[in-house]
């Protein structure tokens, strides 16, 4: 699902609110949680999930093309782990 697809569902949810604001509230929670995040924050939604950012350590690599050492910066990246509810939806199949 694309964000296109999110704001559309929404907007057909909450017809009664003009669709700029609609946009505007989706793009304000994202700018929340990439911020938060870019802090190093952690974000807990209930019954969803929580994002955290974990780092991973520079280490030694291969160019798959070339076969050539390399050396990989340290990096951090976001961590999804999902929460209880979730998990229970996902396997009731």
């Amino acid at each position: 699902m694309k964000k296109s697809d999110i704001l559309r569902l929404l907007e057909k949810r909450f017809e009664y609110l003009p669709k700029r604001e609609v946009e505007r509230t989706v793009e304000k929670i994202l700018h929340f949680f990439s911020l938060k995040l870019s802090q190093g924050k952690r974000i807990e939604i209930r019954d969803f999930g929580t994002f955290i950012t974990k780092q991973r350590e520079s280490r030694k690599g291969r160019n798959p093309s070339t076969g050539e050492k390399i050396n990989i910066k340290k990096k951090v990246f976001v961590h999804y782990n999902p929460g209880k509810n979730l998990k229970k939806k996902l396997n009731e199949k």
